[in-house]
């Protein structure tokens, strides 16, 4: 009953002023009237209740042209219309400019002007000095044409306060009102503004990590693109080139290749997974079956550069998850700890569960991070990174693990200590909630 009560009076669906004051006048108005009724007919002033009465389904059918027919300035021109009109009938029932209907003068200017457009304002205010000064001059110099309904003296006062205190009501309860008009439209403005500068935030996020990749693209590919074309050209010329000169071309050709290779898979990475994923590829798996290809690969690259990877399922989680992701960060961490890793040295990998989550642990006996490189470790650098044997890397790879971790629901940490290994370790839940994307 309460909230709806609170619809009648707070139009909140409307976003002008003017509309939502209205309204809540025609409230206020009808009560007034309404009141205003019962109160003559107790001072035994009929006239003045039966004006009150007529007033009143006057001002529902006002309300039902605003609110439900939306006809705001008719509604408006109708009311205006029969504002003075009421009051110079009130002005000759109540003892003219003894009487209290003065009061009714500056509550119906303050409504008046609330609910017009600014250019109506101006007419409003003109009618109302002219008809208060018409009324005045009439009453004051043709006293004889104004009844005198009251009795007595208490009568008198009755009157004058009923209408004074209900004239101070109403004009409250406009101010209020307008109060809470702008108090609902600075709570949305503000709402509005948090989302616009969350948003903001999002694209200027999204941006920089474009023009990143755009760096990457310009500065790391481009370069060994043109020593790759540059090659080429040399061996094309048709030079009468040493055999030590063509294995050497040849050799720095294989590097370049392979160098743009790599970093070319991790934009390809990039660019499926956070620019192009639309289709979410959730698959029911155990880590062993989903790992054992990858895990094979990364294998070979270890015993090329003399390492030992061993891996060690204390348990074989089954789970629920975005494979795609979760194989790039594994890919990605066992990459890094190869090449950080000199000759000779291990990396493990441990496979375990809790209740509710996998953890993969990489672990290495690699050169380590030192506390410097440890704070912007999981931050995207546009710059080359070199391991134990020189190979060069495109500074993307740690990143993209942890940004993929959170959008698992996982999370990625590192425990090192320069000089004395690395490790990693990833939880990730069993069982992966696709964000809801509205």
């Amino acid at each position: 009953m309460r909230n709806r009560i609170k619809q009648l009076f707070f139009w909140q669906e409307t976003v002008l002023m003017e509309k939502w004051v209205f309204n809540a006048t025609l409230g206020i108005i009808s009560v007034y009237t309404f009141f205003l009724g019962i109160h003559n007919l107790v001072l035994g002033q009929l006239p003045t209740a039966l004006l009150a009465f007529c007033v009143l389904p006057l001002m529902w059918g006002v309300w039902y042209l605003l609110r439900v027919k939306g006809k705001y300035l008719t509604a408006l021109y109708i009311f205006g219309g029969l504002t003075y009109p009421v009051i110079g009938f009130s002005f000759f029932l109540k003892d003219g400019i003894y009487g209290p209907t003065i009061y009714l003068f500056f509550l119906m200017q303050l409504i008046l002007v609330s609910i017009s457009p600014i250019r109506l304002a101006y007419f409003w205010t003109l009618v109302n000095v002219l008809v208060f000064i018409g009324l005045f001059y009439f009453g004051l110099f043709n006293a004889d044409w104004v009844s005198n309904h009251y009795e007595n003296k208490l009568i008198e006062f009755v009157d004058h306060s009923f209408i004074y205190i209900a004239s101070i009501l109403g004009l409250t309860f406009l101010v209020i009102t307008l109060k809470n008009f702008y108090a609902v439209q600075k709570r949305d403005a503000a709402t509005k503004s948090r989302e616009l500068a969350l948003v903001n935030r999002e694209l200027s996020h999204a941006n920089q990590q474009k023009d990143k990749i755009i760096a990457i693209i310009s500065h790391d590919l481009k370069n060994p693109l043109l020593s790759i074309l540059q090659s080429l050209e040399l061996i094309n010329s048709g030079e009468d080139l040493a055999k030590e000169e063509i294995a050497f071309i040849h050799q720095e050709l294989l590097k370049s290749t392979r160098r743009t290779h790599n970093l070319l898979e991790d934009i390809l990475e990039w660019a499926t997974l956070e620019l192009r994923n639309k289709a979410k590829k959730v698959k029911t798996i155990d880590l062993k079956s989903l790992f054992a290809d990858t895990l094979g690969i990364m294998q070979t690259i270890a015993r090329q550069k003399g390492l030992t990877l061993h891996v060690d399922y204390l348990t074989n989680p089954q789970v629920q998850i975005e494979t795609d992701r979760l194989l790039l960060i594994i890919r990605n961490l066992i990459q890094n700890s190869i090449k950080f890793t000199n000759s000779e040295g291990k990396v493990k990998v441990t496979v375990s569960q809790t209740e509710m989550e996998a953890l993969i642990q990489v672990e290495d006996t690699g050169i380590g991070i030192s506390p410097e490189k440890m704070d912007q470790l999981f931050e995207l650098e546009v710059k080359p990174t070199f391991g134990t044997a020189n190979e060069k890397g495109t500074g993307m790879g740690l990143y993209l693990c942890y940004q993929n971790a959170s959008k698992l629901g996982g999370k990625l940490t590192v425990e090192s200590k320069e000089g004395s290994g690395t490790t990693f370790c990833l939880t990730v839940p069993l069982n992966y909630q696709i964000p809801n994307s509205h």
